[in-house]
């Protein structure tokens, strides 16, 4: 009787385990039997080391996981034409899955398994309903960062290739500019020569420095062009000298206009010219008969200067006397 007890109780022992093993079993691989499950369908460009049974986060809490891959989708179910992987995923009916969120591969160890990570999601498009899809895309990870290094280098090494050729073009015409009997080192050699001229020239002793001495000694207060300044201001002034002219020629004008003088002076310096223009005239002659005169006188004493003390023997026609011109009077 007691062998029989202790057989039932074995038994039952063994099929409590079971039983309890196979609750762990289906929790672990099937949780939806026990919770609550929700499934989404997520489309990604490739699997990315994603398998059956791999972690599915939100934000880094672990909520479900991985249930099946289908690759290559066929192209009537793709959203669009580069996404040929489409992962199964269940996750628990509690988690806040929002319509627009951001579905993505991610390996958040270096050596750790890739997972996939709901992420930023839009509380105002609401909640994902059960069988919803996603469109996923692959987190930079380091497999994949140094192809998108290099594309991004790609660009920078050829401008960089380019502006090395430049440099070297550069450097080549640096070369020849500075090579000897280059035309660079004449001009600085004429440069320099420049220099020292200028440093000459504005030296102390320098005629620059002294023409700007001079030129500050003539513009001083005591200088001679403020001197001259000053008596032009006082030549032109109220008081001065040309001033008083013009008062006095404006007066004496003013006089002239007011006896009707002005008439009068003007024939009386017209007769006058007049006068002077026949005495000049006169005088002409005059001279001219002087002139022939001293031209004969100077002959003889050139030719017979003993008639200086003897009688003279030269004879001299009579001169002819120069007609009278005369005159109408006006």
């Amino acid at each position: 009787m007691n062998i029989l007890r202790n057989e039932v109780r074995t038994g039952l022992l063994v099929v409590i385990s079971l039983s309890a093993l196979v609750a762990i079993l289906l929790f672990l691989g099937a949780p939806g039997v026990f919770i609550p499950q929700h499934t989404y369908w997520i489309y990604f460009q490739d699997a990315a080391s994603i398998k059956p049974g791999s972690p599915v986060l939100l934000a880094g809490r672990k909520i479900g996981q991985v249930r099946a891959l289908f690759s290559p989708v066929p192209d009537s179910e793709r959203p669009d034409p580069k996404l040929e992987t489409k992962i199964e995923v269940q996750v628990k009916s509690t988690a806040r899955i929002f319509k627009h969120v951001k579905a993505q591969i991610t390996q958040p160890t270096m050596l750790g398994d890739s997972v996939i990570d709901f992420s930023n999601g839009d509380e105002a498009s609401g909640l994902a309903q059960n069988d919803a899809s996603f469109i996923g895309e692959l987190a930079p990870s380091l497999s994949g960062l140094a192809p998108m290094v290099m594309e991004r280098l790609d660009p920078v090494l050829a401008k960089l290739n380019g502006t090395l050729d430049s440099l070297q073009k550069t450097s080549d015409n640096l070369t020849k500019l500075t090579a000897q009997g280059a035309d660079l080192p004449e001009a600085f050699t004429e440069f320099k020569q420049l220099g020292m001229n200028l440093n000459e020239l504005s030296g102390y002793q320098g005629p620059l420095r002294q023409s700007l001495q001079n030129i500050e000694a003539l513009t001083s207060d005591q200088g001679k062009l403020v001197q001259s300044l000053n008596q032009l201001a006082e030549l032109t002034g109220p008081e001065g000298s040309l001033s008083k002219t013009f008062k006095n020629t404006e007066k004496f004008t003013a006089e002239l206009t007011a006896n009707n003088d002005a008439a009068a002076t003007l024939r009386n310096l017209r007769e006058l010219s007049e006068n002077l223009n026949r005495r000049m005239t006169q005088l002409g002659q005059q001279f001219s008969v002087i002139g022939v005169n001293l031209e004969q006188a100077s002959d003889t004493v050139k030719h017979q200067p003993w008639r200086l003390i003897w009688k003279s023997t030269k004879e001299y026609g009579t001169p002819t006397p120069a007609p009278k011109k005369t005159y109408s009077a006006r």
